[in-house]
């Protein structure tokens, strides 16, 4: 835990830490307080009605690569500081089909960032020190991280936090703007989501599950039987929806063959899915917070790649490298470390 401590006067002394889950409780009034500051200068940004700001607060501080620094004075929590950081760069563990769809849709070249999504002081607290010591230890931790920038966006009327920034190195990159309009609850608004394909009333076997769909053609895939394929979200053995640790389905990934990129079925017709790597205590693994699966197993075959099987026609994985108590090991940066000459069991 990184603490530190200004003492600027003979009454007032602030420490600085990482927040831990236990302090939602004591956080959720402060960020209250902070949005409450944001709706009443900005006309654009509404607290939804009885909003949990503890449940929130406690889903933050759960995720990954997401932190906050709280500001302590007599032991009492006066303000806090939110970060989270995020690589531009999609996880080299995404299908290379994946990775040039986003050097398409990309322009810049992708950053390792680390955000602010907020800072709040009690008005009594708004001392120079105390916020100082917030900004310092969220850039060390940036910098630790090897972040190339941290990006933040400032009121307009937080002018001494603005020249604070610009002391410790930090330049205006834009001005926002906004302008907010006064819909009528009852009004037919056009849709601002991007088109998806219609279900054409498919029947869904289970709660969850997605049917599968061609990527170029966004046509349903069916199996040899002629029946449409789902892609059935995990669940665990009293049959509930396995979530990652923002809340979300996990769904494996379909295998495809690397001769014709098309979805890969067994000998009974199922599709084929690669498996989730679970750790010790047997919860799917996540890296950056994406569930991560067993890699398929390849051969070479008189110069051709193809999806690698064992005596029975089943497909084979590869596994990845455990220590002597069962711990995943990791890269220094998180990625899991397959074995690339042994098969999954």
């Amino acid at each position: 835990m990184i603490t530190t401590t200004s003492n600027h006067s003979q009454t007032q002394s602030y420490t600085c830490r990482l927040a831990t889950v236990e302090d939602a409780s004591a956080i959720a009034p402060l960020w209250k307080a902070f949005a409450e500051e944001r709706e009443s200068i900005d006309p654009s940004m509404l607290i939804q009605p009885n909003f949990n700001f503890e449940h929130y607060i406690t889903r933050l501080l759960e995720k990954p690569l997401s932190f906050c620094w709280v500001l302590e004075h007599d032991q009492t929590l006066v303000g806090c500081l939110f970060t989270y950081f995020y690589n531009e760069k999609p996880p080299q563990i995404l299908p290379q089909t994946m990775q040039e769809e986003y050097n398409l849709d990309h322009p810049f070249v992708p950053r390792r960032v680390g955000s602010v999504l907020g800072l709040y002081v009690q008005p009594e607290h708004r001392q120079a020190q105390g916020i100082q010591l917030l900004a310092e230890a969220a850039i060390a931790q940036a910098e630790e991280l090897k972040v190339t920038d941290i990006d933040l966006m400032i009121a307009a009327d937080q002018t001494g936090v603005q020249a604070l920034l610009q002391r410790a190195g930090f330049t205006k990159s834009a001005v926002q703007y906004t302008r907010h309009y006064d819909l009528a609850p009852d009004q037919e608004l056009p849709s601002l989501h991007p088109p998806t394909p219609e279900l054409l009333d498919v029947e869904l076997p289970t709660p969850g599950a997605i049917p599968l769909r061609d990527p170029e053609t966004q046509e349903l895939i069916r199996n040899s039987q002629g029946e449409i394929v789902f892609l059935m979200p995990l669940t665990n053995d009293q049959k509930q929806i396995i979530k990652t640790t923002t809340g979300s389905p996990i769904y494996p990934t379909p295998l495809r063959d690397p001769g014709t990129n098309q979805w890969v079925f067994d000998q009974n017709g199922y599709l084929v899915v690669c498996p989730p790597v679970y750790d010790e205590l047997g919860k799917v693994v996540e890296y950056q917070g994406i569930p991560q699966f067993h890699l398929p197993a390849y051969e070479f075959v008189e110069g051709v790649i193809r999806l690698k099987r064992d005596d029975f026609g089943r497909y084979r994985f590869c596994d990845v490298e455990r220590d002597s108590q069962g711990y995943v090991l990791r890269t220094p940066d998180g990625q899991l470390i397959f074995k690339p000459a042994t098969e999954l069991n």
